[in-house]
């Protein structure tokens, strides 16, 4: 882990929703890999094209699982970054694409700088909101 991921890691606070979440995933990436990613995966180009994502976008991908909007980014000639709360999600991201920088992370709490992307895709998390403004 980084310093940056670390922190996160250390100071976010978790809520029941981000155990169950971990819970379900953990030890499951190469499951995931061969079922949702590959199901999922036919709307990548999609997501992109309408995301304007090329050569050159600096793309945050949250949620980013085993890598497959990652990988498709990558693809386009983006420079991506990619966050998951599973350690087992990052490692494969990490293993599948080492054009891509994976860091374990979870929302709210992301070690990026304000501004550092050009886009941001969350293809596959579900944001829960708290009732406070």
């Amino acid at each position: 882990m980084t310093e940056a991921t670390e922190a996160t890691e250390a100071t976010a606070p978790t809520t029941p929703f981000d155990h169950a979440e971990r819970r379900i995933w953990s030890g499951k990436a190469e499951a995931y890999a061969d079922t949702y990613a590959r199901l999922c995966a036919h709307l990548v180009p999609a997501l992109l094209d309408a995301a304007e994502a090329g050569p050159g976008t600096r793309v945050l991908d949250v949620g980013c699982g085993t890598g497959t909007v990652s990988a498709a980014a990558v693809a386009r000639g983006a420079s991506v970054h990619a966050a998951d709360a599973d350690p087992g999600m990052v490692a494969a991201t990490r293993r599948a694409l080492p054009d891509a920088t994976p860091h374990i992370a979870r929302l709210p709490e992301l070690p990026y700088a304000d501004g550092a992307f050009d886009l941001l895709v969350l293809p596959h998390v579900a944001l829960l909101a708290s009732g406070r403004a």
